[in-house]
């Protein structure tokens, strides 16, 4: 027969005061919320047997994440992307029927240009030209007007903006309209394979702990639109290295696609660029909010 120790009562104790501490919570999912985080966090301490100077560290690592984090960086979000944490609120609260949603990622701006539907986003610079296109929908089939998309992705070099000071801060995102018929399409380059940053506490706690840093190539993609639930989500091409191995767990069935070369010269002359060059049709299918 187990028997329980004072250390084990106080324990006990002290979880749930704590617990009970936001039981008046002006807003009863707050409440219930930061109740079971208390529950879980407290069980971790005692499991582990955490010690102070172990504590202290975690608090250090938490404290350099705050000073590291921007308007154009949160190494926060990739904390949640390396521990998983991001995929699963993924995998618990998207709605089913829909396209599978994915990590947003450390990189997202809100302040991306509002671009014309067919706008080319390359601009010069180097790169695998892809067009990308396709339709927004209802889990009926039927297209979505007035959807929008927020799109954004690394650069030939396999960077970001905010990686990298020799882009423009909007290279290679954008934010579009698209048709009443659902329809978008843009111009803009094959994605990269690419490292998550390691110049924080975050790429630290990666190498300490013998972890992989890359991540599959991917375009990310913000889908909404009135009534429906919003999504956010990754496409990830066929073929690209580190599909079976991503460091922050994103990728998902469904999200994988083909980018098959296209000579369509109609095309080819609209955006002032030869044949072949590469294409991506992709339906995202939203779900209607309750």
């Amino acid at each position: 027969m187990t028997t329980s120790s004072p250390q084990d009562a106080l324990s006990l104790s002290v979880t749930e005061a704590a617990m009970r501490s936001f039981a008046t919570a002006s807003n009863p999912r707050l409440g219930e919320v930061m109740a079971l985080l208390v529950k879980h966090l407290h069980a971790f301490v005692q499991e582990s047997h955490l010690t102070k100077a172990e504590w202290l560290q975690g608090l250090e690592f938490l404290t350099a994440s705050a000073a590291i984090t921007d308007g154009e960086r949160n190494e926060f979000s990739l904390i949640s992307d390396i521990m998983g944490i991001s995929s699963m609120v993924d995998v618990v609260s998207q709605p089913v029927g829909g396209t599978p949603s994915s990590v947003l990622g450390p990189f997202h701006n809100h302040d991306s240009k509002v671009k014309p539907n067919g706008s080319d986003l390359t601009d010069g610079q180097p790169g695998e030209r892809t067009w990308f296109k396709g339709r927004v929908v209802g889990v009926d089939g039927q297209p979505i007007p007035n959807a929008e998309l927020d799109f954004w992705q690394n650069a030939d070099n396999g960077l970001y903006p905010a990686q990298d000071p020799e882009q423009d801060p909007h290279n290679l995102r954008c934010k579009i309209k698209c048709e009443a018929d659902g329809s978008f399409n843009l111009l803009t380059i094959r994605p990269h394979p690419y490292t998550v940053p390691t110049d924080g506490p975050v790429g630290a706690l990666l190498r300490a702990s013998n972890r992989g840093i890359w991540r599959p190539a991917h375009y990310h993609v913000i889908v909404s639109a009135p009534g429906h639930v919003g999504l956010v989500t990754e496409l990830f091409p066929e073929g690209s290295d580190y599909i079976d191995n991503d460091t922050v767990f994103g990728v998902r069935p469904g999200l994988v696609v083909p980018f098959v070369p296209c000579h369509d010269k109609a095309v080819a002359e609209r955006f002032g660029i030869e044949t072949p060059f590469l294409e991506v049709n992709f339906e995202f299918c939203l779900v209607k909010a309750s």
